[in-house]
């Protein structure tokens, strides 16, 4: 008997665009915020963040749109569904491919809390499933706050089952 085939990158970004319990607490958090902490423990639990990135290789940054006027990082739960918005707004690097960067959340809340200085708002995830944010300016204490071990964290085993 052999093996099934390895899935593919476009298997795996397919995989990615599955709903999700993070989308339906972001929908819910809307008129239950209640919900909010659990999608934060989760999110905070993720073992990595997402971003389309922009500019020229080695200043490739996190893309940043305006929303109601104020500038935010767009970030994603899962790379396809950064590769999906990528490709869904023309953010191509090179041809038809766009570029995907993906940072464990320690580092990501770095990168993105340093965006401020050049006038970056907040971030916003998941743009097409929900969309939920957050101001950079409260992103540190969310992470102390609500990572694995942080008194509102879960585990990473608990956030897989999400």
């Amino acid at each position: 008997m052999t093996d099934p085939p390895a899935p593919t990158e476009s298997d795996r970004f397919a995989a990615d665009l599955r709903p999700t319990r993070m989308d339906e607490l972001a929908t819910l958090g809307r008129t239950d915020p209640s919900v909010l902490d659990e999608l934060w423990a989760i999110a905070f639990a993720l073992p990595r963040w997402h971003f389309v990135g922009t500019g020229k290789f080695p200043n490739v940054q996190p893309l940043a749109v305006v929303i109601d006027e104020k500038p935010y990082a767009m970030g994603f739960t899962a790379k396809g569904r950064a590769d999906e918005y990528a490709r869904k707004h023309g953010v191509l690097a090179i041809g038809d491919k766009p570029s995907l960067l993906s940072f464990k959340v320690e580092s990501a809340v770095r990168r993105i809390v340093a965006l401020q200085r050049v006038g970056v708002f907040g971030v916003l995830f998941d743009d097409a499933r929900g969309g939920w944010c957050i101001p950079l300016q409260r992103l540190p204490d969310m992470f102390q706050h609500y990572s694995p071990g942080g008194p509102g964290g879960i585990d990473a085993d608990q956030a897989a089952g999400s």
